[in-house]
């Protein structure tokens, strides 16, 4: 089978690679493949669990091409699916307390163990999710990364009548305020410092300031009586932007970090004291998370389309990601095509 294969710091081959052993699990042939940030870490380098040679990704879809022996599923061949790539140890504290995206030793598909960047892999049964009738293996792709926001945004206790802010306008960002607008926030502001991308999500509805042209603190305060948003869902994994998420956001406001830092980042401790703000943090998503992003991109799949910004094939992997390291690409959410 072709794969995509991660050899070296800003290296991925095209291999020939044998069809996985599918014993005990299901084999699946992947039609798209997205890349995320945590890709563009192990392509860099720099993931601190990924290990070379690696077939990257853990945003993919596809259909069962076969049930391995000693599998009982309802899963049938020809079913098209979606795989949640996370698995997790069963043993410790958090798994036990039924909080298994937060396990001790939690792992992925794609990052810790071959992914879906290849024509065929395979995945234990439990991981598996049949695909609603009608949504595209396209879009299913882009579950993975809505399910991240749908958990994220199930951590907030306030409800989304009243101010909101984004900070960052990556995938994750522009699906982020794309759900706060379906929810019904009133006032809904974006920050982006990158101008192709503050333009994409102009070109979406959004309401985008940029921080290199316009003080995006002050334009907030101003925007909101000098009071700041009731949420703030920080994005963008910026050390500038951490610095001032406390000024944007008002009293009693929550502020969810929706993004990864790479390394520790100043906070204004102070002010989330004195407007007794709530810090909320994030990682992945449930199994229930996951499922209910599917049905909310097999529902709103033209609005989930729109963060899709390019497809290509599978061939053009080292190419694909030279050029979203690079910067000179307006690119968002970018998939590669494996199969159809």
């Amino acid at each position: 089978m072709r794969a995509l294969v991660w050899t070296d710091k800003q290296l991925v081959e095209m291999q020939e690679r044998e069809i996985p052993d599918y014993t005990g699990k299901v084999l699946i042939k992947v039609a798209y493949a997205g890349i995320c940030g945590s890709d563009v870490s192990v392509y860099l380098g720099k993931h601190p669990r990924a290990k070379a040679p690696l077939i990257m990704g853990h945003e993919f879809s596809g259909t069962v091409e076969a049930i391995g022996e000693g599998v009982e599923t309802p899963l049938q061949v020809g079913d098209q699916v979606v795989v949640n790539p996370l698995y997790f140890c069963n043993r410790c504290r958090a798994c036990l307390k039924g909080n298994t995206h937060v396990c001790k030793s939690l792992r992925l598909y794609g990052t810790d163990s071959d992914g879906g960047m290849a024509e065929y892999v395979a995945i234990p049964e439990q991981s598996i999710l049949k695909l609603p009738e009608g949504i595209s293996l396209k879009m299913a792709a882009v579950i993975e990364p809505v399910a991240v926001v749908v958990h994220g945004l199930r951590m907030v206790t306030k409800p989304f009548y009243g101010a909101a802010a984004v900070t960052g306008l990556g995938p994750m960002g522009l699906l982020t305020a794309l759900m706060l607008k379906d929810a019904g926030v009133s006032q809904l502001y974006c920050v982006e410092a990158n101008a192709q991308r503050a333009e994409y999500g102009r070109k979406l509805g959004l309401t985008v300031v940029n921080p290199m042209e316009v003080d995006a603190v002050q334009f907030i305060l101003d925007e909101t009586g000098g009071e700041g948003v009731d949420l703030l869902v920080e994005a963008s994994g910026s050390p500038a932007v951490a610095k001032t998420m406390t000024e944007m956001a008002g009293v009693r406001a929550e502020i969810l970090l929706l993004s990864v830092f790479k390394e520790p980042a100043a906070i204004d401790l102070r002010a989330v004291n004195f407007k007794e703000q709530a810090l909320i943090g994030t990682r992945v998503y449930t199994r229930l998370d996951f499922q209910d992003a599917v049905t909310y991109v097999s529902k709103n799949e033209e609005k989930i389309a729109s963060v899709v910004s390019h497809v290509h094939p599978l061939e053009k992997g080292q190419e694909v990601f030279q050029d979203i390291i690079s910067g000179h690409t307006n690119t968002m959410k970018v998939l590669l095509e494996i199969g159809k």
